[in-house]
């Protein structure tokens, strides 16, 4: 299942060298939400994953899957209420095998997600 336009809503994203960063802004309305902890919602892990994964298939031009997660480090609970948005900043690199991409889920206050892997297009 794809989360854009569901989930998060792209609002902008800017390339400075090697990076790129996606402006994204989660919508509080989707059934996520009301199923991850009704009354208090929180950004569940997989989602937030899956957020890089869909930004790195934008970068790379076709899907991609993931195929080796070396670090996956979550280091703060976003919740739509209170961080309405995120910057999603990848660095994606070709490898032998697909796609080397270090990832980043953060706002002005917290990092909430750190991401290093091996991603390959989707058969």
């Amino acid at each position: 299942m794809l989360l854009r336009d569901n989930y998060y809503k792209i609002a902008g994203r800017n390339t400075t060298g090697r990076e790129t960063a996606f402006r994204i802004v989660l919508l509080p309305d989707c059934d996520v939400y009301r199923g991850h902890f009704p009354g208090r919602p929180v950004c569940p892990g997989v989602c937030n994953v899956q957020v890089i994964k869909e930004c790195a298939a934008l970068l790379a031009g076709k899907p991609l899957s993931i195929g080796a997660i070396r670090q996956c480090r979550f280091t703060a609970v976003a919740t739509p209420g209170q961080c309405p948005w995120l910057d999603v900043t990848l660095d994606i690199e070709p490898s032998a095998g697909g796609y080397a991409v270090n990832a980043r889920i953060a706002d002005g206050r917290a990092t909430y997600l750190d991401f290093k892997g091996e991603m390959h297009e989707q058969a």
